[in-house]
Protein backbone atom coordinates (compact mmCIF):
# COMPACT_ATOMS: atom_id res chain seq x y z
CA UNK A 1 0.00 0.00 0.00
CA UNK A 2 1.20 3.36 -1.04
CA UNK A 3 -0.04 6.75 0.92
CA UNK A 4 -0.44 10.15 0.06
CA UNK A 5 -1.84 12.98 0.66
CA UNK A 6 -5.50 12.46 -0.67
CA UNK A 7 -5.36 8.87 -1.75
CA UNK A 8 -4.26 5.35 -0.72
CA UNK A 9 -2.79 3.04 -3.45
CA UNK A 10 -3.84 -0.20 -2.87
CA UNK A 11 -3.97 -4.02 -4.77
CA UNK A 12 -7.03 -4.22 -6.78
CA UNK A 13 -9.94 -6.41 -4.63
CA UNK A 14 -12.88 -8.18 -6.06
CA UNK A 15 -15.28 -6.37 -4.20
CA UNK A 16 -14.20 -3.23 -5.99
CA UNK A 17 -15.72 -4.68 -9.07
CA UNK A 18 -18.77 -2.32 -9.17
CA UNK A 19 -16.84 0.55 -8.19
CA UNK A 20 -14.40 -0.43 -11.43
CA UNK A 21 -17.39 -0.80 -13.49
CA UNK A 22 -18.80 2.77 -12.71
CA UNK A 23 -16.14 4.33 -14.00
CA UNK A 24 -14.41 2.61 -16.23
CA UNK A 25 -17.98 1.56 -18.32
CA UNK A 26 -17.74 5.54 -19.68
CA UNK A 27 -16.75 5.45 -22.82
CA UNK A 28 -14.41 8.64 -22.34
CA UNK A 29 -12.17 6.94 -20.04
CA UNK A 30 -11.13 4.05 -22.02
CA UNK A 31 -10.46 4.18 -25.50
CA UNK A 32 -8.35 7.30 -25.47
CA UNK A 33 -5.81 5.31 -23.83
CA UNK A 34 -6.58 2.02 -25.86
CA UNK A 35 -8.92 -0.32 -24.15
CA UNK A 36 -12.56 -0.67 -24.43
CA UNK A 37 -15.22 0.56 -22.20
CA UNK A 38 -16.40 -2.33 -19.32
CA UNK A 39 -19.39 -3.63 -20.54
CA UNK A 40 -20.95 -5.39 -17.28
CA UNK A 41 -19.90 -5.83 -13.66
CA UNK A 42 -18.64 -9.06 -14.48
CA UNK A 43 -16.02 -7.78 -17.17
CA UNK A 44 -14.87 -5.75 -14.46
CA UNK A 45 -14.00 -8.51 -12.23
CA UNK A 46 -12.45 -10.36 -14.62
CA UNK A 47 -10.41 -7.20 -15.34
CA UNK A 48 -9.49 -7.37 -11.93
CA UNK A 49 -8.96 -11.12 -11.78
CA UNK A 50 -6.70 -11.02 -14.90
CA UNK A 51 -4.46 -7.37 -15.84
CA UNK A 52 -5.35 -6.36 -12.55
CA UNK A 53 -3.71 -8.76 -10.78
CA UNK A 54 -0.18 -7.69 -12.19
CA UNK A 55 2.41 -6.71 -9.94
CA UNK A 56 2.50 -2.86 -9.31
CA UNK A 57 -1.14 -2.53 -9.81
CA UNK A 58 -2.92 -0.34 -7.77
CA UNK A 59 -6.44 0.53 -7.37
CA UNK A 60 -6.54 4.90 -7.05
CA UNK A 61 -9.21 5.16 -3.89
CA UNK A 62 -10.27 8.67 -2.23
CA UNK A 63 -9.41 8.71 1.41
CA UNK A 64 -12.44 10.66 1.99
CA UNK A 65 -14.67 8.31 0.35
CA UNK A 66 -12.33 4.63 0.53
CA UNK A 67 -14.29 4.44 -2.60
CA UNK A 68 -11.65 3.12 -6.09
CA UNK A 69 -11.99 5.92 -8.64
CA UNK A 70 -9.06 5.10 -11.20
CA UNK A 71 -5.79 3.12 -11.55
CA UNK A 72 -2.44 3.03 -12.03
CA UNK A 73 0.39 0.84 -12.05
CA UNK A 74 4.52 0.42 -13.36
CA UNK A 75 4.59 -1.95 -16.11
CA UNK A 76 7.87 -3.87 -16.23
CA UNK A 77 9.55 -5.14 -19.94
CA UNK A 78 8.28 -8.73 -19.21
CA UNK A 79 4.41 -7.69 -19.20
CA UNK A 80 2.16 -5.28 -20.69
CA UNK A 81 3.50 -2.22 -21.69
CA UNK A 82 4.03 0.15 -24.92
CA UNK A 83 7.32 1.47 -24.23
CA UNK A 84 10.42 -0.25 -25.59
CA UNK A 85 12.29 -1.39 -22.30
CA UNK A 86 15.05 -2.59 -21.22
CA UNK A 87 16.02 -4.55 -17.67
CA UNK A 88 15.85 -1.71 -14.80
CA UNK A 89 13.49 -0.23 -16.38
CA UNK A 90 9.85 0.05 -16.51
CA UNK A 91 6.49 2.18 -17.83
CA UNK A 92 3.88 3.98 -15.90
CA UNK A 93 0.07 3.97 -16.84
CA UNK A 94 -3.05 5.44 -15.15
CA UNK A 95 -6.71 6.79 -15.53
CA UNK A 96 -9.29 8.02 -13.48
CA UNK A 97 -12.90 8.03 -13.85
CA UNK A 98 -14.57 11.38 -15.17
CA UNK A 99 -15.81 13.35 -11.89
CA UNK A 100 -12.42 13.48 -10.73
CA UNK A 101 -10.66 15.43 -13.65
CA UNK A 102 -8.48 18.72 -12.93
CA UNK A 103 -8.40 17.99 -9.78
CA UNK A 104 -4.13 16.89 -9.48
CA UNK A 105 -4.92 13.27 -8.01
CA UNK A 106 -3.11 11.04 -10.92
CA UNK A 107 -0.28 13.75 -10.35
CA UNK A 108 -0.24 12.89 -7.19
CA UNK A 109 -0.46 9.19 -7.55
CA UNK A 110 1.96 8.99 -10.45
CA UNK A 111 4.73 11.28 -7.89
CA UNK A 112 4.11 8.31 -5.73
CA UNK A 113 5.04 5.72 -8.14
CA UNK A 114 7.92 7.48 -8.94
CA UNK A 115 9.23 8.07 -5.48
CA UNK A 116 8.42 3.38 -5.80
CA UNK A 117 10.07 3.15 -8.93
CA UNK A 118 13.43 4.88 -7.71
CA UNK A 119 13.50 4.68 -4.52
CA UNK A 120 12.07 1.28 -4.02
CA UNK A 121 12.63 -0.92 -6.69
CA UNK A 122 15.82 0.43 -7.61
CA UNK A 123 15.23 1.29 -11.48
CA UNK A 124 17.30 3.56 -13.75
CA UNK A 125 14.41 4.64 -16.18
CA UNK A 126 10.64 5.40 -16.15
CA UNK A 127 8.84 5.85 -19.53
CA UNK A 128 5.31 7.24 -19.94
CA UNK A 129 3.35 7.91 -23.12
CA UNK A 130 -0.12 8.86 -24.48
CA UNK A 131 -1.72 8.72 -27.22
CA UNK A 132 -2.13 11.94 -30.04
CA UNK A 133 -5.19 13.85 -28.56
CA UNK A 134 -5.33 12.11 -25.47
CA UNK A 135 -4.42 15.66 -23.87
CA UNK A 136 -5.23 15.34 -20.66
CA UNK A 137 -2.43 12.54 -20.10
CA UNK A 138 -0.37 14.38 -21.89
CA UNK A 139 -0.62 17.51 -18.89
CA UNK A 140 -0.05 14.54 -16.10
CA UNK A 141 2.68 13.38 -17.90
CA UNK A 142 4.38 17.12 -18.37
CA UNK A 143 3.40 18.03 -14.60
CA UNK A 144 5.33 14.82 -13.25
CA UNK A 145 8.75 16.39 -14.93
CA UNK A 146 8.74 13.54 -17.79
CA UNK A 147 10.94 14.56 -20.56
CA UNK A 148 10.13 14.43 -23.73
CA UNK A 149 12.02 11.26 -25.73
CA UNK A 150 10.35 10.07 -29.19
CA UNK A 151 7.04 9.61 -31.57
CA UNK A 152 5.87 6.39 -32.82
CA UNK A 153 3.44 6.39 -35.62
CA UNK A 154 1.37 4.49 -37.24
CA UNK A 155 1.32 1.52 -34.38
CA UNK A 156 -1.72 -0.62 -33.69
CA UNK A 157 -3.24 -0.01 -30.40
CA UNK A 158 -5.16 -2.82 -28.14
CA UNK A 159 -8.34 -1.85 -30.22
CA UNK A 160 -7.13 -2.46 -33.52
CA UNK A 161 -6.73 0.78 -34.72
CA UNK A 162 -3.52 3.03 -36.00
CA UNK A 163 -2.83 5.48 -33.79
CA UNK A 164 0.65 7.96 -32.87
CA UNK A 165 2.07 7.76 -29.83
CA UNK A 166 4.60 9.75 -27.42
CA UNK A 167 6.68 8.35 -25.52
CA UNK A 168 8.57 10.59 -22.42
CA UNK A 169 11.04 9.48 -20.06
CA UNK A 170 12.74 10.30 -16.54
CA UNK A 171 16.36 8.80 -15.52
CA UNK A 172 16.77 8.08 -11.75
CA UNK A 173 19.33 11.23 -12.22
CA UNK A 174 16.62 13.59 -13.20
CA UNK A 175 14.33 12.14 -10.68
CA UNK A 176 17.23 13.37 -7.79
CA UNK A 177 17.52 16.57 -9.02
CA UNK A 178 13.76 17.02 -9.14
CA UNK A 179 13.35 16.01 -5.80
CA UNK A 180 16.41 17.76 -4.30
CA UNK A 181 15.40 21.08 -5.70
CA UNK A 182 12.07 20.22 -4.58
CA UNK A 183 13.47 19.19 -1.29
CA UNK A 184 15.66 22.21 -0.74
CA UNK A 185 12.79 24.73 -2.07
CA UNK A 186 15.68 26.87 -3.29
CA UNK A 187 15.77 26.70 -6.94
CA UNK A 188 13.60 27.58 -9.49
CA UNK A 189 13.08 24.47 -11.96
CA UNK A 190 13.32 26.12 -15.83
CA UNK A 191 12.74 21.94 -16.90
CA UNK A 192 8.87 22.12 -15.27
CA UNK A 193 6.60 22.74 -17.78
CA UNK A 194 3.93 24.48 -15.38
CA UNK A 195 5.79 26.60 -13.11
CA UNK A 196 2.52 28.45 -11.29
CA UNK A 197 0.78 25.95 -8.62
CA UNK A 198 -2.16 24.57 -9.74
CA UNK A 199 -2.54 26.50 -12.61
CA UNK A 200 -2.79 24.80 -16.29
CA UNK A 201 -2.54 27.75 -18.36
CA UNK A 202 1.30 29.74 -17.92
CA UNK A 203 4.02 26.98 -19.29
CA UNK A 204 7.77 27.24 -19.34
CA UNK A 205 7.87 26.97 -23.47
CA UNK A 206 11.21 25.22 -23.78
CA UNK A 207 10.74 21.75 -21.67
CA UNK A 208 7.88 21.53 -24.42
CA UNK A 209 9.28 22.35 -27.79
CA UNK A 210 9.69 19.54 -29.61
CA UNK A 211 11.38 20.97 -33.14
CA UNK A 212 15.13 21.65 -33.61
CA UNK A 213 14.21 24.64 -35.32
CA UNK A 214 12.95 26.47 -32.44
CA UNK A 215 15.08 27.39 -29.97
CA UNK A 216 14.06 28.98 -26.54
CA UNK A 217 15.77 30.35 -23.87
CA UNK A 218 15.17 29.35 -20.04
CA UNK A 219 12.24 30.79 -17.60
CA UNK A 220 10.65 31.91 -21.25
CA UNK A 221 6.73 31.18 -20.15
CA UNK A 222 3.49 31.30 -23.05
CA UNK A 223 -0.22 31.89 -21.83
CA UNK A 224 -1.44 28.45 -23.18
CA UNK A 225 -0.19 24.92 -23.50
CA UNK A 226 0.93 24.39 -26.57
CA UNK A 227 3.16 26.93 -28.03
CA UNK A 228 4.40 25.18 -31.67
CA UNK A 229 0.84 25.27 -33.17
CA UNK A 230 1.12 29.04 -32.65
CA UNK A 231 4.42 29.13 -34.78
CA UNK A 232 3.19 28.59 -38.27
CA UNK A 233 4.64 27.99 -41.90
CA UNK A 234 7.44 26.53 -40.12
CA UNK A 235 8.81 24.02 -43.04
CA UNK A 236 11.97 22.05 -42.40
CA UNK A 237 12.96 22.63 -46.19
CA UNK A 238 13.43 26.65 -45.12
CA UNK A 239 15.84 26.10 -42.53
CA UNK A 240 14.66 28.95 -41.09
CA UNK A 241 14.87 28.85 -37.16
CA UNK A 242 12.53 30.87 -34.29
CA UNK A 243 15.20 32.12 -31.51
CA UNK A 244 13.57 33.51 -28.59
CA UNK A 245 15.38 34.57 -25.60
CA UNK A 246 15.51 33.53 -21.79
CA UNK A 247 12.46 35.38 -19.67
CA UNK A 248 10.51 36.24 -22.56
CA UNK A 249 6.80 36.83 -21.36
CA UNK A 250 4.46 35.47 -24.06
CA UNK A 251 0.69 36.01 -24.23
CA UNK A 252 -2.58 33.58 -24.85
CA UNK A 253 -3.03 34.09 -29.29
CA UNK A 254 0.19 35.32 -30.35
CA UNK A 255 1.64 33.80 -33.42
CA UNK A 256 4.63 33.48 -35.29
CA UNK A 257 4.70 33.01 -39.47
CA UNK A 258 7.33 31.89 -40.31
CA UNK A 259 9.19 31.79 -43.84
CA UNK A 260 6.84 29.12 -45.39
CA UNK A 261 4.07 31.98 -45.81
CA UNK A 262 5.89 33.56 -48.19
CA UNK A 263 5.22 33.30 -52.49
CA UNK A 264 7.16 34.24 -55.01
CA UNK A 265 6.64 37.97 -55.93
CA UNK A 266 9.03 39.12 -58.45
CA UNK A 267 6.15 37.07 -61.00
CA UNK A 268 2.71 37.95 -62.74
CA UNK A 269 1.41 35.07 -60.75
CA UNK A 270 2.24 34.18 -56.80
CA UNK A 271 0.31 30.80 -57.34
CA UNK A 272 2.82 28.29 -55.95
CA UNK A 273 2.29 25.46 -58.55
CA UNK A 274 5.17 23.56 -57.38
CA UNK A 275 4.04 22.42 -54.19
CA UNK A 276 -0.01 21.16 -55.64
CA UNK A 277 -0.30 18.18 -57.33
CA UNK A 278 -0.18 17.30 -61.08
CA UNK A 279 1.52 20.69 -62.20
CA UNK A 280 4.84 20.32 -63.22
CA UNK A 281 6.37 23.51 -62.24
CA UNK A 282 9.91 23.13 -60.49
CA UNK A 283 10.30 25.73 -56.96
CA UNK A 284 11.93 28.71 -57.82
CA UNK A 285 15.16 29.65 -56.95
CA UNK A 286 15.66 30.72 -53.31
CA UNK A 287 16.95 34.30 -54.54
CA UNK A 288 13.31 34.08 -55.90
CA UNK A 289 11.37 34.02 -53.12
CA UNK A 290 11.19 36.63 -50.24
CA UNK A 291 12.39 33.97 -47.14
CA UNK A 292 13.63 36.94 -44.24
CA UNK A 293 15.70 34.67 -42.56
CA UNK A 294 15.52 33.66 -38.83
CA UNK A 295 12.94 35.02 -36.45
CA UNK A 296 14.75 36.33 -33.30
CA UNK A 297 13.29 37.76 -29.86
CA UNK A 298 15.77 39.10 -27.23
CA UNK A 299 15.32 38.52 -23.36
CA UNK A 300 12.65 39.91 -20.89
CA UNK A 301 10.64 40.60 -24.00
CA UNK A 302 6.63 40.64 -23.18
CA UNK A 303 4.32 39.94 -26.42
CA UNK A 304 0.55 40.91 -25.89
CA UNK A 305 -2.00 38.64 -26.60
CA UNK A 306 -2.82 38.10 -30.07
CA UNK A 307 0.13 40.20 -31.76
CA UNK A 308 1.40 38.62 -34.71
CA UNK A 309 4.88 38.32 -35.61
CA UNK A 310 6.23 38.13 -38.96
CA UNK A 311 9.03 36.34 -40.61
CA UNK A 312 12.91 37.67 -40.31
CA UNK A 313 11.72 40.20 -37.59
CA UNK A 314 14.35 41.11 -34.55
CA UNK A 315 13.06 42.24 -31.45
CA UNK A 316 15.27 43.90 -29.10
CA UNK A 317 16.00 42.90 -25.46
CA UNK A 318 13.23 44.17 -22.97
CA UNK A 319 10.81 45.42 -25.93
CA UNK A 320 7.11 45.43 -25.00
CA UNK A 321 4.28 44.23 -28.09
CA UNK A 322 1.50 45.79 -27.59
CA UNK A 323 -1.71 43.14 -27.73
CA UNK A 324 -2.75 42.01 -31.33
CA UNK A 325 0.14 44.05 -33.13
CA UNK A 326 1.34 42.77 -36.36
CA UNK A 327 5.41 43.06 -36.25
CA UNK A 328 6.79 43.05 -39.69
CA UNK A 329 10.09 45.21 -38.86
CA UNK A 330 12.86 44.81 -35.92
CA UNK A 331 12.31 46.58 -32.88
CA UNK A 332 14.84 47.81 -31.17
CA UNK A 333 15.46 47.01 -27.27
CA UNK A 334 13.77 48.30 -24.65
CA UNK A 335 11.17 49.46 -27.42
CA UNK A 336 7.30 49.57 -27.22
CA UNK A 337 5.53 49.18 -30.40
CA UNK A 338 1.79 48.73 -31.26
CA UNK A 339 -0.56 48.32 -33.60
CA UNK A 340 -1.28 47.32 -37.29
CA UNK A 341 1.24 47.48 -38.73
CA UNK A 342 3.31 47.75 -35.27
CA UNK A 343 4.80 51.20 -35.05
CA UNK A 344 7.23 52.80 -32.44
CA UNK A 345 5.28 53.96 -29.27
CA UNK A 346 8.12 55.23 -27.21
CA UNK A 347 11.49 54.21 -25.47
CA UNK A 348 10.85 52.78 -22.44
CA UNK A 349 13.71 54.00 -20.82
CA UNK A 350 16.57 56.67 -21.63
CA UNK A 351 19.23 55.64 -23.97
CA UNK A 352 21.59 55.70 -20.69
CA UNK A 353 19.36 52.97 -18.52
CA UNK A 354 19.22 50.78 -22.16
CA UNK A 355 22.96 50.93 -22.48
CA UNK A 356 23.26 49.61 -18.91
CA UNK A 357 20.96 47.08 -18.89
CA UNK A 358 22.39 45.53 -22.27
CA UNK A 359 25.59 45.70 -20.26
CA UNK A 360 24.21 44.08 -16.99
CA UNK A 361 22.05 41.24 -19.14
CA UNK A 362 20.47 40.27 -15.62
CA UNK A 363 18.90 37.17 -17.62
CA UNK A 364 22.40 35.48 -18.16
CA UNK A 365 23.46 35.24 -15.43
CA UNK A 366 22.85 32.49 -11.93
CA UNK A 367 19.67 31.67 -10.56
CA UNK A 368 21.17 33.04 -7.47
CA UNK A 369 22.48 36.08 -8.26
CA UNK A 370 19.17 36.90 -10.01
CA UNK A 371 17.40 36.52 -7.12
CA UNK A 372 19.74 38.77 -5.60
CA UNK A 373 19.16 41.66 -8.24
CA UNK A 374 15.32 41.05 -8.12
CA UNK A 375 14.63 43.91 -5.97
CA UNK A 376 16.87 46.22 -8.50
CA UNK A 377 14.54 44.60 -11.45
CA UNK A 378 11.31 45.60 -10.09
CA UNK A 379 12.00 49.18 -8.55
CA UNK A 380 10.75 51.90 -10.20
CA UNK A 381 13.48 54.54 -9.03
CA UNK A 382 15.14 54.52 -12.01
CA UNK A 383 17.91 57.00 -10.99
CA UNK A 384 18.09 55.01 -8.29
CA UNK A 385 18.42 51.90 -10.56
CA UNK A 386 21.50 53.33 -12.70
CA UNK A 387 23.47 54.28 -9.85
CA UNK A 388 23.46 50.30 -8.44
CA UNK A 389 24.34 48.91 -12.27
CA UNK A 390 26.75 51.14 -12.78
CA UNK A 391 28.18 50.19 -9.47
CA UNK A 392 27.18 46.20 -10.42
CA UNK A 393 29.40 46.86 -13.66
CA UNK A 394 32.30 48.71 -12.11
CA UNK A 395 32.71 45.98 -9.37
CA UNK A 396 32.53 43.62 -12.06
CA UNK A 397 35.68 45.28 -13.79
Amino acid sequence: MIETERLILRPWRETDAAALFKYASDPDIGPVAGWPPHTSIANSLEIIRTVFAAPETYAVILKDTDEPVGSCGIMFSDSLHSAEMQQCEAEIGYWIGKPYWGQGLIPEAVRALLSRCFADLHLNIVWCGHYDGNTKSKRVIEKCGFKFHHTNKDIISPLGDKRTEHFYVMTKEDYNIKTLRQTMSILPDPDIIFPVRDCETVAYVKPTVKNPNIIVGEFTYFSDTDFEKNVLHHYDFNGDRLVIGKFCQIASGVRFIMNGANHQMNSVSTYPFYIMEGWSETPPAAEDLPLKGDTVVGNDVWIGQDATILPGVHIGDGAIIGLGSIVGHDVEPYTIVAGNPAKVIRKRFDDELIGLLQKLQWWNKSISEIRQLIPLLTDGDLTQVKKVIIKILKSNG
